[in-house]
């Protein structure tokens, strides 16, 4: 192997190296930023772990889901253990109007399950709660069955007025964050900062909502289970809202299908406009950096789907297979704007190329979304 190769080599392997370190140490816990939060938020608070035996096991091997449970039923302000606790498939389930703050060291930690659907933190028909700091490691690699996609980190159904700062989820069987709806649609729904990280099935996945908003937050290696992307825009049906739905500055990396992917054809019969705008996505090696899959071409619809969707200042590197592929499909009535897109790719020479907005390919790719065809951008 001649000196230029090696070199070549040894670049690559300080890139990756960087990547990682980003990923898994690039999102701990600020001391000052956890003391200042504290201290602003958390007079008069429970430490829950007041709840735990006094010869409590702090290594995480000892299941304390039911007195976690019941130091989140009987406080409004509770501060986590710090140091990992095991929950079991019961999970936690939060109530309205609380505070939550986990320390630099907690972390739910989810005991082996054999159930296809579970949460590890659950928010049912609540409001008014802010998280800091959420810790969860899910059981994607000791799940004791290969049923189901369904095991979230963390579950938001039909509540509003919620706010997660800077959470940490990784290794769930399905979903980091599910946003979801089962009686009314989720209002004001904030997920600020954080790393969603080696999910099964996608980092977030936003089926239904008014005002939600994702925003500095890191998704990387989603996989093992469909549709395996970063951000999933993907309504049940045509009783889901999709209005006001912000996503500013997120980073999606190495997911195995999409970035982002916005899939609505399950709104048919909806007569509710959407709105939808990304800002500030930057993705960097998932197989496909972003994903529009507006209507499916298998449904009958009632009526065109109506709306918006805009995308600005977004940058897509190196995708194993697309930059953007919009999915074959009816058509529909929704707008589609793009603003300042920038694309990278290797070229024959293994350099950095760039291809603009205003290139051909975007060009024909929007004639092809009116249309509704299979398209991509390369």
């Amino acid at each position: 192997m001649n000196s230029t190769k090696v070199l070549k080599m040894k670049r690559l392997q300080i890139i990756l190296l960087l990547f990682y370190i980003n990923i898994f140490f690039g999102q701990q816990v600020n001391i000052a930023e956890f003391a200042s939060i504290k201290s602003k938020y958390f007079s008069n608070e429970i430490y829950a772990e007041t709840y735990f035996p006094k010869n409590v096991d702090k290594s995480g091997n000892t299941d304390y889901t039911d007195l976690l449970q019941k130091a989140v039923d009987e406080n409004t302000k509770i501060i986590f253990p710090n140091y990992p606790v095991l929950i079991s498939d019961k999970g936690i389930n939060f109530r309205s109007n609380q505070y939550i703050l986990f320390q630099p060291n907690s972390k739910l930690i989810f005991k082996s399950s054999s159930k296809g659907g579970y949460e590890i933190i659950k928010m049912n028909n609540i409001n008014n709660v802010k998280a800091y700091f959420v810790n969860i490691e899910g059981d994607k690699y000791h799940h004791l069955s290969s049923e189901g996609e369904w095991g979230h980190g963390v579950l938001i159904k039909s509540s509003s007025n919620i706010m997660l700062y800077k959470p940490m989820i990784s290794k769930c069987w399905g979903d980091g964050i599910y946003i979801g709806q089962e009686t009314s649609v989720p209002q004001n729904i904030t997920v600020n900062g954080g790393l969603i990280n080696d999910n099964r099935r996608n980092g977030i996945s936003v089926i239904s909502g008014i005002d939600i908003t994702l925003k500095n937050i890191t998704i990387s290696n989603t996989k093992g289970h469909n549709p395996q992307s970063g951000i999933d825009i993907e309504p049940n049906n045509g009783k889901n809202r999709l209005t006001n739905i912000v996503l500013n500055n997120i980073t999606t990396k190495n997911n195995a299908v999409h970035g982002i992917i916005i899939s609505t054809g399950n709104l048919n019969g909806s007569t509710q406009p959407i709105s939808i705008t990304i800002n500030n996505h930057h993705d960097y090696n998932s197989a496909i950096a972003l994903g529009l899959g507006v209507t499916r071409n298998n449904l009958n619809y009632i009526q065109p789907l109506s709306g918006k969707i805009i995308i600005s200042n977004s940058n897509y590197t190196f995708p194993g297979k697309a930059f953007i592929r919009n999915y074959k499909g009816k058509k529909s009535n929704i707008d589609l704007s793009f603003q300042n897109m920038n694309f990278k790719r290797s070229n024959a020479a293994g350099t950095s190329a760039k291809l603009s907005a205003v290139s051909l390919p975007l060009n024909q790719f929007l004639s092809d979304f009116k249309q509704n065809l299979d398209s991509d951008v390369k």
